[in-house]
């Protein structure tokens, strides 16, 4: 994507704090809240792409007490998880070299923490830049709450087609390595982590309590922002993701080491299907690699 493309997106987007509650399975009544529109019947559903969110617990359990063979947008609007988290989204631009599959720059959306992790972390780290959690060559965001992870986007408005390049995580990741350090010295007070002393308390607390909920869906809550800013915000209707053969050629070796599950399980969850086509912005490679997609009205 060219850089001024991506800065006019940004401009024409809504400023200021965005929030975004989310609770564990919510994007499953999200994806279903856009894929029957006015009005579907359950029959037709299941035959669909989205027929498997219908066997989501959740899903199940309101559609049964609906009892009635159509289901429409506003019979699951209603729907709100118990205790969600409520984060925070902004907008920044990658244009650094490696893991991007063409020339250019990428949107990042960053999902941030909120206000108690901000009061929390600052007491115990009052240095923004010793934070041992995030990385400043990563796209994290530059305010005062920390970034809990990120996607990274190629899209092309004139085709209305999109590419996920990756969804990463650096902060669950280091914090539960820490952890497990600590647990390992079972004596020991304190360690050094990223040059810095944390406290037993403040890990212990960090890890169980600050991000219980998020440590268990984070990678969720981010390919829902994720699509929210794509289908609703900027109105594509055709998303692509990298699978890992597609990373690996597009992208390079270095994407060998990405968690498997992030470009399999987690875009299947979200009805993604593989496919031979690629993005039409993408020049075809003399080994071709499946991606997956996504095709709102299907």
């Amino acid at each position: 994507m060219k850089p001024e493309h991506a800065r006019e997106i940004i401009e024409c987007l809504p400023r200021g704090r965005t929030l975004f509650p989310y609770g564990k399975d919510l994007y499953a009544f999200q994806l279903l809240q856009k894929a029957v529109g006015e009005s579907r019947s359950i029959q037709n559903l299941k035959q669909s792409p989205f027929g498997r969110l219908l066997e989501k617990p959740a899903v199940r359990n309101i559609v049964g007490r609906l009892g009635k063979p159509t289901l429409s947008a506003s019979d699951l609007a209603w729907y709100e998880p118990s205790n969600p988290e409520v984060y925070r989204l902004s907008l920044a631009t990658y244009d650094g070299h490696d893991q991007k599959s063409r020339k250019g720059v990428n949107l990042v959306l960053q999902l941030n923490l909120n206000e108690r992790d901000a009061r929390f972390v600052e007491k115990h780290i009052p240095e923004r830049a010793n934070d041992p959690f995030e990385y400043y060559c990563h796209p994290v965001s530059q305010g005062r709450h920390r970034t809990l992870a990120w996607s990274r986007i190629d899209l092309d408005l004139d085709r209305g087609e999109a590419l996920i390049e990756e969804i990463q995580n650096d902060r669950i990741r280091d914090t539960q390595w820490a952890v497990n350090r600590l647990m390992r010295n079972k004596g020991a007070k304190s360690i050094r982590w990223g040059g810095v002393t944390l406290t037993r308390e403040f890990l212990i607390h960090y890890w169980e309590d600050i991000l219980a909920a998020s440590r268990v869906m984070w990678d969720e809550a981010m390919l829902a922002a994720t699509l929210r800013l794509l289908i609703d915000e900027i109105g594509i209707q055709t998303i692509y993701y990298h699978t890992p053969e597609s990373g690996i050629c597009y992208k390079g070796n270095d994407c060998k080491t990405a968690p498997t599950s992030l470009y399999t399980q987690l875009p299947r969850k979200f009805c993604f299907s593989r496919t031979n086509e690629l993005p039409s912005f993408l020049k075809k490679r003399r080994r071709p690699a499946p991606f997956m997609r996504l095709k709102m009205g299907a």
